[in-house]
């Protein structure tokens, strides 16, 4: 090989090394870029999520003009991508403005499933008096009651006393939710005991003067079937509370209302169609009376809570 030769090809080797070197030099260039903050990422994921538009307060309604969306380059447990998911749920505690609203700082539980001027009231069942336990959460039930006053039939009595009323809750079972995993495995375990009712107010005392003088049984019916009762037509229980007679009204139209209605209560006798209030009461027995039988009259007074019976012997 000439001398010449070797120097174009020792020329060549430096030019290769050179144009690699430069090479090199450009991609490291390329990756070191700075991106601005506000520039958008190209090829990038990015994830929505609910964030609050102003402070939400504890307590107030979420709606659709107080939150927004955000997107983050990741998902966070927990959170919402979608506002109509969280409109109408209640914070659970102040939430500051561009703070992204997640489970933990809403309110759960049955409260939410009622209405307005509506109460969770729990009753005793069982097998019997329930349509043989294929009440779920959900479903629509009327409430009957039986009343039987000690041994006499003809101060029995048996009548609708709610109509159309939301189970909100069957056993373990609670609208809206999947029944648990951790139910137990015995199935005599897993008997329904009670169910939660959505009642209104002014309709609870009734419910209790039943469950605790009566026995209850809950009727299924079909979810489109929305007939019911109406109370109106019929004589009003007396009250056990008399309003004042000063008064405006003003005040007499707040009477009307089912808080005031169900604070004035009802009187057992007159709600249960004046059985227990027409049982005579016989006078205690006289003591000290010489030559008196106290036993002659063949009758003996039984007394069972607020009911009184004569019964022979």
């Amino acid at each position: 090989m000439s001398k010449l030769t070797k120097i174009a090809a020792v020329i060549l080797l430096l030019l290769a090394a050179s144009l690699a070197a430069l090479a090199w030099w450009m991609g490291r260039r390329e990756q070191t870029v700075i991106v601005p903050a506000n520039a958008p990422m190209a090829n990038s994921a990015v994830y929505a999520n609910v964030v609050a538009a102003r402070k939400l307060e504890k307590g107030v309604p979420i709606t659709a003009d107080s939150v927004k969306l955000l997107n983050l380059p990741t998902t966070i447990a927990g959170t919402y991508r979608d506002i109509r998911s969280v409109i109408g749920k209640i914070p659970a505690t102040d939430i500051a403005a561009e703070t992204l609203i997640t489970d933990n700082n809403l309110v759960h539980g049955l409260a939410l499933k009622l209405e307005a001027g509506e109460r969770a009231v729990a009753i005793p069942i069982d097998e019997v008096a329930a349509a043989g336990n294929k009440i779920e959460a959900g479903d629509y039930v009327d409430v009957f009651f039986t009343l039987k006053q000690g041994t006499d039939v003809e101060k029995s009595q048996a009548r609708l006393l709610a109509s159309r009323r939301l189970v909100l809750a069957y056993g373990a079972n609670v609208i809206g939710e999947a029944p648990g995993d951790s139910l137990p495995k015995n199935p005599s375990q897993n008997q329904a005991r009670t169910a939660v009712l959505a009642t209104p107010v002014d309709q609870v005392n009734p419910l209790l003067l039943a469950m605790q003088n009566g026995k209850l049984s809950l009727a299924l019916r079909h979810p489109d079937d929305t007939g019911a009762a109406d109370g109106d037509l019929f004589a009003a229980p007396k009250k056990v509370l008399s309003n004042k007679p000063e008064l405006t009204g003003n005040q007499k139209d707040a009477l009307k209302t089912a808080d005031n209605q169900a604070f004035a209560g009802i009187d057992l006798s007159s709600w249960s169609g004046g059985n227990t209030k027409g049982n005579p009461v016989s006078p205690p027995p006289r003591k000290g009376v010489a030559g008196e039988n106290r036993h002659a009259a063949g009758t003996l007074e039984v007394i069972k809570g607020t009911h009184r019976e004569n019964v022979n012997f």
